[in-house]
């Protein structure tokens, strides 16, 4: 059975498919798809740039080159289905614009058995939807945590089941030293990762977050989204310097020297110049704990200056803050009923 579906009938539907298919070239995918998908590509990017060209020069030559391509290729698709996937799972199948990519490995996998939806408008649909959900008014609030670096922010967000972890989905912590391990995805398929996470969201009328700058290394946040936790209520998470030291340490422990000499280099003019100096020479003696201590109270504690905050928690224990947390959000949600 071969259906075609909306986009927003597919969001509203989501768990009931199985897989989710992007048939583009691995390009196309690599620079942002709809997070889960799994690439299965009729054209190669090689073979995609050829028949794009002859496009521009005949149109019938194009879609005939287009199909003898797609029909040597849907043999590896069909291998790999056949071993994998149940006639009886659905799955949805979308290309770049709900065109021939999508509908020639549609209609082969329905006519076989497959309980197979193509997405009507495709990909290009889909990042349309995205960039308009910014400017549309939403019903979740959002609760800002905010406090020092190394406070412990980042675990509890990833603690709650009722939070947008931002770092996490940007692979970047939003400072100098921010880099997490590997790449930080393309600025669509962040977008795309926020839109997903929110979405699974909808039914929380509370959100935490935390206090992000609007740019996180290479990515800047939809200026919509930003402006709204920027302005909700804030939660100041405090903690002693001694466990923000562990927590840094921690985080930051596989920090490669190339990495460390650029993140200093390029906060200098922010910090005093024996502290600059001592700290650098800390880390290239091995001592991690004066360094962290170091770049702590005299870069981050100096040039991140906190806003006036609503609630303000000290964080020594993981299990009573999330508890504090739990008895704010009930807080808010009862004054907003009132």
């Amino acid at each position: 059975m071969l259906e075609e579906l909306t986009l927003e009938r597919f969001l509203s539907h989501r768990s009931a498919f199985s897989l989710v298919i992007d048939v583009r070239s691995p390009h196309e995918y690599l620079e942002s798809h709809l997070p889960g998908a799994l690439n299965l590509p009729v054209l190669s990017d090689l073979e995609h740039e050829r028949v794009g060209t002859l496009y521009k020069e005949s149109p019938f030559e194009a879609r005939i080159l287009g199909a003898s391509l797609i029909c040597a290729n849907i043999a590896s698709a069909l291998s790999w289905l056949k071993d994998s996937l149940h006639p009886s799972q659905k799955v949805l199948i979308y290309c770049a614009r709900g065109g021939q990519r999508s509908l020639s490995l549609a209609l082969i996998l329905s006519s076989i058995g497959y309980q197979i939806a193509r997405l009507i408008g495709g990909y290009k649909g889909y990042r349309a939807h995205v960039a308009a959900s910014w400017q549309v008014p939403r019903k979740e609030s959002f609760l800002t945590l905010v406090g020092p670096t190394g406070g412990g922010k980042s675990e509890l967000i990833q603690s709650l089941s009722w939070s947008l972890d931002i770092e996490g989905l940007a692979r970047h912590k939003g400072s100098s030293f921010g880099a997490i391990e590997g790449e930080q995805p393309s600025t669509k398929m962040f977008q795309n990762l926020l839109f997903e996470r929110l979405l699974g969201l909808r039914e929380e009328p509370l959100v935490a977050v935390e206090g992000e700058s609007k740019r996180l290394g290479n990515l800047i946040l939809p200026s919509p989204l930003y402006e709204r936790y920027k302005s909700a209520p804030k939660v100041f998470i405090d903690s002693p310097l001694e466990a923000r030291i562990d927590r840094t340490m921690q985080e930051y422990a596989s920090i490669s020297p190339a990495f460390f000499e650029g993140a200093m280099q390029k906060i200098a003019r922010y910090m005093n110049k024996e502290a600059h100096k001592a700290a650098s020479l800390a880390f290239w003696q091995g001592d991690l704990r004066r360094c962290a201590e170091l770049l702590l109270v005299e870069y981050y504690d100096k040039v991140y200056k906190m806003e006036p905050c609503e609630y303000t928690i000290l964080h020594t224990s993981k299990e009573s803050t999330l508890k504090e947390l739990e008895r704010i959000k009930g807080e808010i949600l009862s004054s907003v009923r009132e």
